[in-house]
């Protein structure tokens, strides 16, 4: 069962255990991120599919939503690459020169 995991409150819980999965692969692993405390503090791991399923029914473990992780990894992009821009308007690139 998914629950869609909150906004984070600004504050780190060690007690929260989060895993993000990111790809089933077709030889049998399945790559996915691990956090402790907080979503965007992540690692990357990859397990054999029997591996992970027993790792992810642990206690305390939350399997975050599809919504939740487009959430965290929009989140994580902007810690690395800035805020996304918004795209230019045409108005602004037009140069409307008048001839007098």
């Amino acid at each position: 069962m998914q629950r869609d995991i909150p906004e984070p409150a600004g504050s780190f819980n060690p007690s929260r255990r989060l895993i993000r999965v990111r790809q089933l692969r077709s030889d049998g692993f399945v790559e996915f991120d691990f956090a402790i405390g907080d979503a965007e503090l992540c690692v990357e791991l990859i397990l054999p599919r029997a591996a992970f399923e027993t790792f992810a029914s642990q206690p305390g473990i939350e399997r975050m939503s599809e919504d939740a992780a487009a959430r965290a990894f929009q989140r994580q992009q902007s810690y690395l690459y800035g805020p996304a821009e918004a795209p230019l308007s045409h108005s602004n690139t037009y140069n409307n020169h008048q001839e007098t």
